[in-house]
């Protein structure tokens, strides 16, 4: 982004008298008088004292009389002098913020919801990236370069008054490490068109949520696709909304325009998680699905306490063409599950294979029995199938 001219550095942050005066004119405040080239005095919108913004850089007391002006600003919009010094910032673009509603004190969140928040965060800003790139059902690795370079350009600002709020500092301009245009993905990365792509994806998505939850039909997520929703964002959604009262994404948009657009806000409430896995699930599907009977050994055990269902992932030996194969079991058959991992035994089972992204997914298990095998037939522990080397969860 081009830092205006009449910018100045101001504890850490670029901010511009004139951009300033926009700013406030744009939240309602008007100019109540000055002198040319040297100061404008403008009052608030609400009963209050009016605020002397200086004009003139090279005064003695400019930087004195811009903080001072910064200072009462921020005092009579609600704001700490370091919050309006990040609104007012003219060297960073768009704001964009993840809040997640918890039954908990205002500011405060349990620390494994915020870690899930800020990975959401994060996983909706790279595929924001990837989508302004190309628009896809699904991405894996495709598209990280340009993913990477965004997220290192963006800054993570300060948590503001919710349940709680992760605030990113996206960039407008050129994406630095993204300066060539790529063949057959359109033009060089910018940080406004992340932003932007974003928005759409958001939107899109709340739109076809809205059928899904009406007509239980995720097939309005395909027509989605055109505006960036993908596996990556439903799922990222998904895990952004779950365990919630509710979520919202905001973009206070950076542009100094008279005719810049107000923010822009979506909410997702807990009960879209279905339609958003529904859609992660359509998208991810790469494969139809076909009935197998897979002999496999039990490999990785997980589930969130003891008495619940949880998820396995076999080793094939045979009756199926992937590798490995993750399958969701209730109580009763986790527990086969667990007997076969400490005994040493094969699991057979049947069921409808699905393959979602890279993964093979064995649902609507049944007809389970525990099998000796020997080390002839055993898999080859050697041999890794194509997820192993994902920089996610496995599940």
């Amino acid at each position: 982004m081009t830092i205006p001219m009449d910018a100045v550095a101001l504890d850490g942050s670029w901010i511009s008298p004139s951009q300033t005066v926009a700013y406030l004119q744009r939240q309602g405040w008007t100019i109540r008088g000055g002198r040319e080239g040297l100061y404008l005095r403008l009052a608030p919108p609400t009963a209050g004292q009016s605020v002397v913004v200086p004009l003139d850089v090279g005064h003695a007391d400019f930087r004195n009389l811009l903080t001072d002006a910064v200072a009462a600003v921020g005092d009579i919009s609600g704001l700490d002098y370091e919050r309006m010094l990040t609104r007012l910032d003219v060297g960073i673009g768009d704001l964009v913020r993840f809040r997640k509603e918890m039954p908990t004190p205002h500011g405060t969140i349990p620390w494994s919801s915020g870690q899930s928040l800020i990975a959401s965060s994060t996983r909706l800003l790279e595929a924001a990236a990837k989508a302004q790139r190309e628009k896809t059902q699904y991405f894996g690795n495709k598209h990280w370069t340009s993913a990477k370079a965004y997220m290192n350009s963006v800054r993570m600002g300060q948590t503001e008054i919710g349940s709680y709020v992760v605030t990113a500092l996206t960039p407008v301009g050129d994406i630095a490490g993204v300066d060539v245009p790529l063949p057959g993905f359109g033009e060089a990365l910018t940080g406004r068109e992340v932003t932007r792509t974003l928005v759409s994806s958001l939107e899109a998505t709340r739109e076809a949520t809205d059928q899904f939850n009406r007509t239980s039909s995720s097939a309005a997520f395909d027509e989605a696709v055109q505006y960036g929703v993908s596996y990556e964002l439903t799922q990222a959604l998904a895990r952004l909304v779950a365990n919630s009262d509710g979520a919202e994404v905001g973009v206070e948009w950076r542009d100094w325009r008279e005719d810049a657009p107000g923010p822009t806000y979506v909410q997702f409430e807990p009960s879209d998680v279905t339609a958003l896995e529904s859609a992660s699930t359509r998208f991810a599907r790469t494969e139809p699905s076909v009935g197998v009977t897979a002999l496999g050994t039990v490999t990785l055990l997980d589930r969130p306490r003891p008495g619940t269902a949880g998820v396995i992932r076999l080793n094939v030996i045979e009756g199926s063409q992937a590798k490995k194969l993750r399958v969701r079991l209730p109580e009763e058959l986790y527990d086969q599950a667990i007997q076969a991992f400490r005994e040493g035994l094969a699991m057979r089972l049947s069921g409808r294979q699905e393959k979602e992204g890279r993964l093979y997914w064995l649902y609507d298990p049944q007809g389970i029995d525990l099998v000796e095998v020997t080390s002839a037939v055993e898999p080859d522990p050697a041999v890794q199938d194509s997820d192993d080397d994902l920089d996610r969860p496995l599940f």
